[in-house]
């Protein structure tokens, strides 16, 4: 038995008849099964003219013989995975865990590094150790910090230390350390307050007046993410629910499972509580969140995000919705429902991925705006990791000391490019914590800014505000969005239309 995804398609559907007449089709093709399935979960509305969802097992053989009889309006295809993109350091993508590769191999060196921050020993934060064994390939061992800032990690006979990264969860940038000796400490560089307002680089580089409070207001936006807070700058959001494993779970659980979702959502709509704080791009939007994650680790299926598309569009009308993961093959099903929410009025807006080559699924549709992540060069402190993310060819350089990051996936069906190297952003309160604010890397951070931006601009121009919530909407955006984007010096490939300013 196999897992298989089962919806009905719903875009190009425009009357009753037609969605009715869609819907049936889940119907007969699950009765054609004839009892060799089973039903995992069964998203099967009251409303007839809604989209069904079912996730079932089967046996391969039975679905490839069902395939060329499938009713036109079904979709059957193998479920997937998505995930969050890599955060790892580009040339340390490929490291192996050191304790599943040399369990039974004898330590025979110890090293040991102290953790600071300011110069005072940070302790509990995470630690990457990466090592170079005897063949060349590189490993990994992760630690936490002890009450005095120490970590420490056996390595095994003829392994060499390479890197040693510390991951402070908040208030300090993430370090990346080139072979430090045994004992060295390594010293974490403090993150700057926010400017007047609230601004960090990415607003002034997008041309977002953080003065002015209700920007993007009257905006509709959604964000599918590892869930949402509780952060204080982000009270205002609404969380619809939790989409995972093709159930559909109440608002409450909807905050954050890891940081991933609170850090996205915040740099589109946080809105600061004090000096210092990082304000949103579009702190006056009405924002929506779903989680369809189960942790950090365990993405959500083609069906889950089917799920949560059609809650944020259909059931609550936004005009924008973020989705910062990616990776695997196209699915007919998800395609259909982003095709389904632009005929409702709502662009998709997606992350192109951090593994440095074309561009992931689902920014890979043609319904998506697929944004790229670019650096500007001195906001970053040296021996962060975010300095690590600025590319060493100056082809990949442009004008105003922007930069498309090492880790940026790139293609000709770029939309555009938008900040992702050291942005700052809310993160869940943590043992008893609360306003806390930590810097991240990676097309999931440019994703969000090129939707917060696009929704100040859509807020403003009263043509798109008047538009029926049908493709003209969508496609208004999709414009509007390309008309407001700046060239900045790179190929198309790499900043597509360019920078979105306000």
């Amino acid at each position: 038995m196999a897992r298989y995804v089962l919806v009905n398609r719903r875009a190009g559907k425009f009357t009753a008849e037609q969605k009715r007449a869609s819907r049936a089709a889940v119907a007969m093709t699950l009765a054609s099964f004839e009892g060799s399935s089973r039903i995992v979960s069964d998203k099967d509305p009251a409303d007839e003219l809604a989209r069904r969802v079912v996730v079932l097992d089967a046996d391969p053989s039975r679905v490839a013989s069902m395939l060329a009889s499938l009713p036109p309006d079904a979709v059957l295809e193998p479920l997937i995975r998505r995930s969050l993109h890599f955060k790892m350091p580009l040339e340390l993508r490929h490291a192996l865990s050191l304790t599943a590769a040399s369990a039974q191999v004898a330590a025979s060196s110890v090293y040991r590094v102290t953790i600071t921050g300011a110069g005072k020993p940070l302790s509990g934060i995470q630690v990457i150790f990466y090592l170079q064994d005897p063949t060349g390939q590189m490993r990994t061992a992760q630690v936490s910090t002890d009450q005095q800032g120490q970590a420490m990690v056996n390595a095994p006979a003829g392994y060499i230390l390479s890197f040693v990264e510390p991951i402070p969860y908040s208030d300090f940038w993430i370090m990346l350390s080139e072979a430090p000796p045994s004992g060295s400490t390594i010293d974490c560089t403090p993150i700057a307050k926010a400017g007047p307002g609230g601004v960090g680089w990415w607003h002034t580089a997008m041309g977002v007046d953080v003065n002015v409070g209700n920007r993007g207001a009257g905006l509709r936006v959604g964000v599918i993410d590892t869930g949402c807070g509780p952060h204080p700058n982000l009270a205002h959001v609404n969380l619809v629910g939790v989409f995972v494993d093709g159930q559909v779970l109440p608002p409450a659980q909807a905050t954050d499972v890891a940081e991933h979702g609170t850090h996205t959502t915040g740099i589109i709509g946080a809105r600061p509580t004090q000096d210092g704080d990082f304000a949103g791009l579009a702190a006056g939007c009405d924002l929506y969140h779903a989680r369809v994650f189960q942790s950090e680790d365990e993405g959500p299926s083609q069906a889950d995000l089917i799920n949560a598309i059609d809650s944020l569009s259909r059931d609550n009308g936004c005009d924008l919705i973020n989705m910062s993961l990616g990776g695997g093959p196209s699915s007919q099903a998800e395609e259909d429902a982003i095709r389904d929410a632009a005929e409702r009025g709502t662009l998709c807006i997606c992350s192109a991925g951090n593994e440095a080559g074309p561009i992931d699924f689902p920014a890979a549709y043609p319904e998506c705006a697929a944004v790229s992540a670019i650096g500007q060069i001195g906001w970053a402190p040296p021996g962060t990791f975010s300095f690590g993310n600025r590319p060493k060819d100056p082809s990949k350089i442009g004008q105003q000391n922007l930069f498309v990051a090492t880790f940026s996936c790139f293609g000709p069906t770029l939309a555009c490019a938008a900040p992702g190297v050291g942005v700052v952003s809310s993160v869940p309160n943590r043992n008893g914590a609360a306003d806390l604010y930590m810097e991240m890397d990676g097309t999931s951070m440019a994703s969000p800014a090129a939707c917060g931006a696009l929704a100040v601009i859509l807020s403003g121009d009263a043509n798109y505000v008047s538009l029926p919530r049908d493709s003209s909407r969508s496609n208004a955006a999709r414009n509007l969005l390309a008309q407001h984007c700046e060239p900045f010096g790179l190929p198309t490939e790499y900043e597509g239309r360019g920078l979105p300013r306000t």
